[in-house]
């Protein structure tokens, strides 16, 4: 391994010289940093995936779903993983509501119809006890 020294600079056995790769990691991440500056202004800063989590309302694995889903995108400089400060405030502002969204009235009669049926199909020694509910719930209808 090539030494070249770098003054002020220790390595980690506490001499001041430091190899090849370690200047080249340097390079690169100095160059990371420029990449990540440009990003910060263009998209009006970067947050990580607790913190865009913690804004959204969200937990820090769907944040991760919505970069696979690219809602949101992904940047990675220095070996972290960020996403657009620019993209979470379009996403709160369009208030996403989280679940399943409501069905529709045909939906719902269409649902209500196949509850039905599924009654009717009850075999003759469940109806007796009361259908679905069984005896205490018959038991908890007399009482009122």
């Amino acid at each position: 391994m090539n030494m070249t020294c770098d003054f002020g600079v220790p390595d980690a056995f506490g001499s001041s010289c430091v190899g090849e790769e370690r200047i080249e990691e340097r390079e690169q991440a100095r160059s990371e940093l420029g990449a990540m500056s440009e990003a910060m202004v263009k998209e009006q800063g970067l947050l990580n995936h607790a913190q865009a989590g913690l804004l959204l309302g969200v937990s820090v694995k769907r944040i991760g779903e919505l970069v696979r889903l690219h809602k949101l995108t992904r940047f990675d400089f220095l070996g972290r993983t960020y996403v657009s400060v620019r993209e979470v405030r379009e996403r709160y502002k369009q208030d996403v509501k989280s679940g399943r969204p409501k069905r529709g009235l045909a939906q719902r009669a269409i649902a209500s119809v196949k509850a039905v049926k599924a009654a009717l199909k009850t075999d003759a020694s469940q109806a007796k006890l009361g259908g679905f509910a069984g005896p205490y719930e018959k038991q908890k209808g007399k009482k009122k």
